[in-house]
């Protein structure tokens, strides 16, 4: 019984996704979106602060301390 061969041509699934370059948020979209007063803004900045809250953190929002951690 002879086996049905390909004619050497490997598909490979998303193959032209990988080739493609990584697109990257830039950093204007980053600015502004860690503080305490933008998270009060929103539903889903306000469930993370409230678990937050209940894990006992003692600094809810890390951004609002900006050299905390930092050495001088």
């Amino acid at each position: 019984m002879k086996k049905k061969r390909g004619h050497g041509l490997v598909v490979r699934a998303g193959k032209a996704a990988l080739c493609q370059t990584k697109r990257n948020r830039s950093r204007k979209s980053l600015v502004r979106t860690h503080g305490f007063r933008k998270r009060m803004r929103t539903t889903s900045g306000r469930a993370i602060l409230k678990r937050r809250r209940a894990k006992g953190r003692w600094v809810l929002c890390p951004k609002s301390y900006p050299n905390r951690g930092k050495r001088a």
